[in-house]
């Protein structure tokens, strides 16, 4: 029962609410883009919200048995300062994703702000029992492995992504010619498990449970951590530009890790502890802006083709998942009749309605023969996703 009661109190915190919102709101804009460009949605289920919940969840509660386990503390005012700086960046950015740049820039603001809250609000805190925590090397050792630990996260994140949904978004180039582009932007606010000084909570809720270490006493507390990441391809099958950034996130973890031993094992002082942080963060841009010069460098456009028809997705729970097809792949032939454009390849969809036979170039230009039972009277539910036929 005290379990659902700390989850209450983690779930009326603003930063989760407004996070639930964007990703709702992101999620209803890729159903009627794809509504809209190819009359029916690839996945009509707002999977973003579904993620948000959960993926939150389970990778939350992962996140706490670390975070408990490693007897990670913050302070109550960088905790207000890192709310205030997530919820403002989800609202005033509303098409990227900056998780790691708001938890630095929470610690800088926290590290500029220190003497003025010492005099002033620390005296304001204490009055109403709230312990303070001075700006010593554990605690932003412990910053430092919570960044690990959203890292971790949304490395996971990234790695599940390749598995799933990846929803095409048609662009015109410079020359006219459309072409596709496959977007990740997936946002979770995790619940994690952290320590906070003093009592307070439970002297307000008697039934909060207090820990305590020697003379010191620790109340446990939800953090909403911001998780998550928006990143584009163009050039790349998106499954594998995701797993490669995947693996990126996965070293900046462990250097997190590293990083905080070597500071544990030395005598930093909490202005070098602080650049840690900020040299993590730099790291995610660095690998963000690997991932854009790796993807703007290959010479593979997912682009409208002139023989055949291009295959720039394909939806869940069809019969196109048993073909072996992949996005980029270009149909030649269909029912061993030529296809130019989408709706040559529905004629020829009819002509056999309960199989289909396909000729398929892939991108390594190698030709492949592939054939599987679909629906009866149902072309359309065949489940490839191509580009739809311009008008004259």
């Amino acid at each position: 029962m005290h379990v659902l009661k700390v989850l209450e109190l983690f779930l009326i915190q603003p930063l989760v609410w407004v996070g639930l919102i964007r990703c709702y709101l992101a999620a209803r804009h890729r159903v009627r883009y794809e509504r809209h460009q190819y009359k029916s949605a690839i996945d009509a289920h707002y999977l973003e919200v579904r993620s948000f919940f959960k993926d939150g969840l389970l990778l939350g509660l992962a996140a706490t048995i670390v975070s408990l386990g490693l007897g990670l503390i913050v302070s109550p005012v960088w905790v207000v300062i890192y709310e205030l700086l997530a919820v403002v960046s989800l609202v005033i950015v509303p098409n990227a994703l900056m998780p790691a740049t708001v938890f630095g820039l929470s610690w800088l603001a926290y590290w500029g702000l220190k003497p003025s809250l010492t005099t002033q609000l620390n005296t304001q805190l204490q009055t109403h029992g709230v312990t303070t925590l001075g700006l010593n090397s554990g605690v932003i050792i412990s910053g430092c492995l919570i960044l690990g630990i959203g890292l971790a996260a949304t490395a996971i994140l990234l790695r599940r992504r390749g598995l799933q949904l990846n929803s095409p978004q048609i662009r015109p180039d410079q020359r006219g010619k459309r072409i596709v582009r496959y977007r990740w932007q997936q946002l979770l606010v995790l619940p994690v498990g952290v320590l906070i000084p003093g009592d307070w909570l439970h002297t307000t809720l008697t039934w909060w449970p207090v820990f305590q270490v020697g003379s010191q006493k620790f109340s446990i507390l939800l953090l909403p951590l911001l998780v998550g990441v928006s990143a584009q391809v163009y050039k790349q099958r998106p499954q594998q530009a995701w797993q490669r950034l995947s693996k990126s996130y996965w070293w900046l973890a462990a250097a997190s890790i590293v990083l905080a031993v070597i500071a544990r094992v030395t005598t930093l002082s909490p202005r070098w502890l602080i650049g840690l942080i900020g040299l993590l963060v730099l790291g995610v841009w660095i690998s963000l802006a690997r991932h854009r010069y790796y993807d703007r460098h290959q010479q593979f456009w997912f682009s409208d083709t002139d023989q055949g028809v291009r295959v720039i997705g394909i939806r869940p729970n069809t019969p196109a998942t048993k073909l072996d097809l992949h996005i980029g792949d270009v149909i030649l032939e269909c029912n061993r009749q030529v296809v130019q454009s989408e709706a040559q390849f529905y004629a020829a969809l009819l002509k056999s309605p309960t199989y289909v036979h396909l000729k398929v170039r892939n991108v390594q230009q190698e030709l492949i023969i592939t054939e599987t039972a679909i629906y009866n009277g149902a072309p359309h539910e065949l489940g490839i996703v191509l580009f739809t036929d311009q008008e004259d």
